[in-house]
């Protein structure tokens, strides 16, 4: 026997959920067959069995999020086992080094024998219909509550002390049972508003929280609120970016730049022919890198009480997805022409867009451009800075200004970009540098060219 394990596909990442399974528990599968899809911090991805054999058991529901090194499906040799819950044990499996990722962690491989492994499928008994937890319940808690439990009806008594269910105190007696109590909690039900004949069930409750309409917390006013779960990328995006301005010491630098000469180039690099049509994004890229070169500390990361200076750009761009943000890398910007960091994020793009980045597309970044012109009209904002990197740049919109050319006021596309930067590495003569760099490099486009 031999185990699927949830792979780590991030230095960060500590688990994956399930999206779906693409295979079914009695389909044979070979070494590179997709077994199940998981949603990582940054995309989907379809992890491949890693040997031949046939499905013995799936160990996770679609939905369910599994720690990094858990076991998710088992693989063995002829038809499963009667039942498919029973203990199995299992043996590493190392996948096909087409299946290595880009952090060295092979997809489906175990690092230590797996034992006694089993299903833990949600169980319901209901006794009486009428009542849908019964006097009894095991299995999956209602949804708010989490995880799984073997939950019996024993009363608990409340008394002198403010009851658990939503709000209430004082000398109160409230007979509840467990479940109840638990189901009060996640849904805002006071338990000594409701009036039950005996033990307060779990059935009591959810009648409650019906014709409440909205959750009773003590007599105060409530408003009503959707619920809405995070994700794996959206936990990713609180936890950096509480990480990054709770221990990253920023300071902002802001520049307006003239963009009529860039906005000219672009035409004509893009009338000339070409199967990859530029991009404003992308001579932003380009631009960038002219300006780290002009001020290399700028690409830098703070480490130990060390500045380590990156010699090569690879840059970040946010693309805005339905439920959050990703940042696909293009690599060695400074080695690259404008049509070719085009042609580089481009695919990127693509794949940010249908979750399908691998982590060597976003990973290893040391500088990153956020990008809202596109988005909306955005007179000027100031970005995050990206933990691991040194600064990263904020670009608003493109607008059309009053002037002053030559002694003249006149009509002008604008445009404000705001540097953040992290002020251990980078210092306050770095960031007017880099910005100076990047102005002239917008203005006057043709360096994005040499």
């Amino acid at each position: 026997m031999a185990a699927i394990i949830m792979p780590k596909m991030g230095d960060a990442m500590e688990a994956g959920v399930i999206v779906q399974f693409l295979k079914k528990v009695g389909d044979t599968v070979v070494a590179d067959d997709a077994v199940f899809e998981i949603e990582t911090d940054k995309s989907n991805v379809e992890v491949p069995a890693g040997e031949a054999g046939v499905v013995h058991q799936i160990l996770a529901a679609p939905g369910a999020e599994v720690k990094v090194g858990d076991p998710v499906v088992i693989i063995g040799q002829g038809a499963p086992p009667a039942g498919g819950s029973a203990p199995v044990a299992a043996t590493p499996v190392v996948a096909s080094p087409a299946a290595e990722t880009a952090t060295g962690h092979p997809l489906g491989t175990v690092s230590e024998e797996v034992k006694s492994v089993s299903v833990a499928a949600p169980v319901v008994v209901v006794t009486d219909p009428a009542k849908p937890y019964g006097d009894s319940y095991v299995g999956q808690l209602p949804e708010g509550l989490g995880g799984s439990a073997s939950v019996l009806s024993d009363p608990i008594e409340l008394e002198g002390s403010p009851n658990l269910g939503g709000g209430g105190g004082g000398d109160t007696r409230v007979k509840a049972s467990p479940l109840a109590r638990a189901i009060a909690a996640a849904k805002g039900v006071n338990l000594a508003s409701i009036s039950a004949a005996g033990t307060i069930t779990a059935a009591d409750v959810e009648a409650a929280a019906k014709t409440s309409g909205s959750p009773n917390l003590g007599g105060a006013i409530a408003d009503e609120v959707e619920v809405q779960s995070y994700n794996g990328m959206r936990k990713t995006i609180a936890r950096r970016l509480t990480e990054s301005k709770q221990q990253i010491p920023h300071f902002y630098v802001t520049v307006e730049v003239d963009m009529e000469a860039l906005l000219t180039l672009r035409e004509q690099v893009n009338a000339s022919g070409g199967a990859v049509k530029v991009s404003v994004n992308d001579c932003l890229l380009k631009a960038v890198s002219v300006a780290l070169l002009a001020a290399p500390n700028v690409n830098s990361k703070f480490d130990d009480n060390k500045r380590l200076v990156s010699k090569n750009h690879h840059i970040g761009f946010g693309v805005a997805l339905e439920d959050g943000l990703i940042v696909p890398v293009v690599r060695n910007v400074q080695a690259l022409s404008l049509r070719q960091v085009a042609a580089a994020s481009k695919p990127l793009i693509e794949k940010a867009r249908a979750g399908k980045l691998q982590p060597a597309d976003y990973m290893g970044g040391t500088f990153t451009i956020s990008n809202l012109g596109a988005v909306a009209e955005v007179e000027n904002f100031a970005a995050i800075v990206n933990p691991g990197e040194g600064a990263i740049l904020a670009v608003s919109s493109t607008r059309t200004v009053a002037a002053v050319v030559n002694g003249q006021v006149v009509p002008r596309k604008r445009m404000k970009v705001t540097l953040s930067a992290d002020h251990r590495v980078v210092d306050g003569a770095d960031g007017a540098a880099f910005l100076g760099a990047l102005k002239k490099a917008i203005e006057n486009p043709l360096e994005l060219l040499l």
